[in-house]
């Protein structure tokens, strides 16, 4: 995929942007990684400054934390607060933000099993609870929407078509879906405003896994709670929806668990069309969800998990 281009963030506007705030002098340093949509910078010991690519798509993604950071800081969700937002594109073409720089690493570094840090997964979950129980659909807030993948109804036969199963894999996932619409996959539920992309990239843990702040918010949005679980192993979800229940009350008869189930199925097809991606995070890989989905059901012990898998 190509992706536009970041801003050039040349000395003099870097030295103008660093005066705009009061922080002449500070050093700036460019982290790696961070995802496709921002580039960014150290600044100094205690900031970090968020820079999106020259496209409407990443300066919207922008333009939404600006909205959601404050509030879920106001909910006391664990996440770096917002210190400044500049939108007025005299000194970059595109707006930034400059955030709190929390201590540790992102929790897909430690590259663990869910199982190796259950605590952190309960903590994500308990503040995915505040979130959806918190936010309420005034203002700004109430115009924010989700970018969704279309639907799978047909994917099984187009990927046997396309000769990436046979077909008795294609009808035995589409009596997947089926079943999981039978045990309530498609029940409507309530609306909430939604973080958009949990995954491990976005957990900051300190190096013993602790829990310390979710990130990335340029993705959220309106919509279904359990489509929040989605971008985890289904290996973490018991530890996850501990917390959240703890919470956020969902329904015992596990409509909410084939909700989730469904979810994760749906995003495993609609990555398993892609090329190898090398560099992504577990949540953009090809297989890795449709493998951890499988397996991770079958060795559940609550019903309401294992009745989910056909």
């Amino acid at each position: 995929m190509d992706l536009p281009p970041f801003p050039d963030l040349t000395p003099e506007r870097l030295d103008a942007l660093l005066a705009r705030h009061g922080l002449t002098g500070e050093p700036v340093v460019r982290l790696p990684g961070g995802g496709i949509f921002n580039a960014i910078f150290a600044v100094g010991a205690h900031l970090i400054l968020r820079v999106p690519r020259q496209h409407p798509a990443f300066i919207e993604a922008a333009r939404k934390e600006r909205v959601a950071v404050p509030l879920a800081h106001a909910l006391g969700i664990r996440t770096p607060a917002l210190i400044a937002f500049d939108d007025a594109a005299d000194l970059l073409p595109v707006p930034y933000g400059l955030y709190e720089r929390v201590p540790g690493e992102a929790l897909e570094h430690l590259r663990l099993a869910p199982a190796g840090t259950p605590d952190a997964y309960r903590e994500v979950g308990r503040d995915l609870g505040r979130l959806h129980r918190g936010a309420q659909a005034h203002g700004a807030l109430a115009t924010l929407v989700l970018e969704d993948v279309p639907a799978p109804d047909r994917w099984p036969d187009e990927l046997a078509e396309q000769g990436y199963l046979g077909p008795l894999d294609a009808a035995w996932l589409s009596a997947w879906m089926a079943h999981l619409q039978a045990l309530g996959a498609d029940t409507p539920g309530e609306r909430v405003f939604r973080h958009g992309d949990v995954q491990a990239p976005n957990i900051m843990v300190q190096p013993c896994g602790a829990y310390v702040a979710l990130l990335d918010w340029g993705a959220c949005g309106w919509g279904a709670a359990a489509h929040d679980f989605a971008g985890v192993p289904m290996s973490a979800m018991p530890f996850m929806l501990d917390g959240y229940r703890d919470v956020r009350p969902v329904p015992e008869d596990g409509s909410f668990e084939a909700q989730v189930v469904a979810r994760q199925l749906h995003l495993a097809l609609f990555l398993i069309r892609r090329a190898p991606q090398p560099d992504k995070s577990w949540a953009e890989r090809p297989l890795g969800m449709l493998l951890d989905l499988v397996r991770s059901l079958a060795g559940m012990q609550d019903a309401r998990w294992r009745r989910t898998l056909l």
